[in-house]
């Protein structure tokens, strides 16, 4: 028993020891960064091994040393680049003033931490504080520099950590971003640099973050929109669509992708009834009105589309998509009867009737746009045993 007690009491005075020694080394590490010749290889070394020790891996004096080591870094590096005769690297030191946020983020969420007592302790954040205040607007030019450089991952990693700064600066008690010019204009460059690379899961982790802060929230909205689109997740993409929507009712990219989706999924109801929402604002627009007309045309619903492109055309006479889709609509009426194998001379006879009627629907929508309408206005005048029209039609096309 006794030997047992001897030796957990010598496990404790180990793990007091290695304790003070972590802290020793963190002490250590900061003298040789306040001397002359900082030995970096060897400060980091010190530091290392200070973040994986238990006793001092939730210090904030550890990681706000971690975070000067790279401050120190960027200063040195910006000096040489204002001082006449000395070279430095730009690329460096603007690497080492982002580095800087990955410490300091550590230390700020420690010590905003209340203690047992429900009070909080600050030791080293009102110093991080005032080295982010002109850091943060570096870490910006950061962001614009890897940009400029179409370098998208640095340039992500340069402006969300000057969005960090932004709220490390922020009074204790309030650990939101500001609502101002900066943060809205960082978090824009952050969205269009990853969507930019096509870093979609980062321009969807960053809209978790920052979409209520961003400038031009409608542009924003069709990236992340986008983004989840890229990556075949319309679950995703579908809640964002209808915000968008709502926010922007202006731009057509959030009704008309909702649709597109509701029409692949075959949904073809809820397209139709989400048209409808819109036609009850504008009953007359010919883009909603050929748009539910589409719907029905790709639910094989002849009937509903052929009234629908006809009410467009009582209004629109050389609407194109009008014109083209209802020639459509007509044949594929008639080739539908035709090929049923029980046929009948009268069915053969309805589908005759049907190519004419889509004939001079056709043949309008062809000045609009040849090359479009060429091939199926050829099978028609085919069908309907016009060869002279047939021939000039592919001449036309040699020209």
């Amino acid at each position: 028993m006794r030997k047992y007690i001897a030796y957990i009491a010598t496990l404790c005075l180990l793990i007091s020891y290695n304790g003070v020694a972590q802290r020793n080394n963190v002490r250590a590490a900061d003298r040789l960064l306040q001397s002359d010749n900082p030995n970096y290889s060897e400060i980091r070394r010190l530091l290392k091994e200070a973040t994986s020790h238990e006793e001092t891996k939730s210090d904030p004096y550890t990681y706000y040393m971690v975070g000067l080591v790279d401050h120190n870094l960027y200063r040195s590096e910006f000096r040489k680049l204002v001082t006449p005769g000395l070279s430095g690297d730009t690329a460096r030191m603007f690497r080492s003033v982002v580095a800087e946020i990955d410490g300091w983020v550590v230390a700020d969420s420690l010590e905003r931490r209340t203690d047992k007592d429900g009070r909080i302790n600050i030791k080293y954040l009102r110093k991080i504080q005032d080295y982010l205040k002109e850091d943060g607007e570096r870490m910006y030019s950061a962001g614009l520099f890897w940009l400029d450089r179409k370098d998208y991952k640095e340039a992500v990693r340069s402006f969300t950590a000057a969005l960090t700064a932004q709220r490390i600066c922020q009074p204790v008690g309030i650990n939101k971003l500001p609502a101002d010019s900066t943060t809205a204009n960082l978090a824009y460059y952050a969205l269009i640099s990853a969507y930019t690379g096509k870093l979609y899961p980062e321009v969807i982790n960053l809209s978790n973050s920052y979409l209520d802060r961003t400038a031009n929230q409608n542009e924003a909205y069709q990236l992340i929109a986008r983004s989840y689109l890229a990556l075949g997740d319309t679950t995703g993409a579908v809640p964002i669509l209808e915000r968008g929507a709502k926010l922007f009712p202006e731009t057509t990219f959030f009704f008309g992708t909702m649709i597109s989706i509701y029409q692949a999924q075959g949904k073809y109801d809820q397209a139709v009834a989400l048209i409808d929402k819109a036609l009850e604002v504008a009953p007359m627009n010919p883009n909603l009105l050929v748009l539910r007309g589409n719907v029905y045309f790709l639910a094989k619903d002849w009937t509903h589309a052929t009234e629908v492109y006809k009410k467009v055309l009582q209004h629109d006479p050389n609407n194109y998509d009008a014109l083209f889709n209802l020639g459509q609509v007509y044949y594929n009426n008639a080739v539908s009867l035709l090929a049923n194998p029980l046929a009948t001379k009268l069915d053969e006879h309805k589908a005759k009737e049907y190519f004419r009627q889509s004939l001079p629907h056709l043949e309008a929508a062809y000045k609009l746009s040849p090359d479009q309408v060429r091939e199926l206005l050829g099978n028609v005048y085919y069908r309907l045993g016009l060869e002279k029209r047939y021939e000039e039609l592919h001449n036309e096309a040699k020209k």
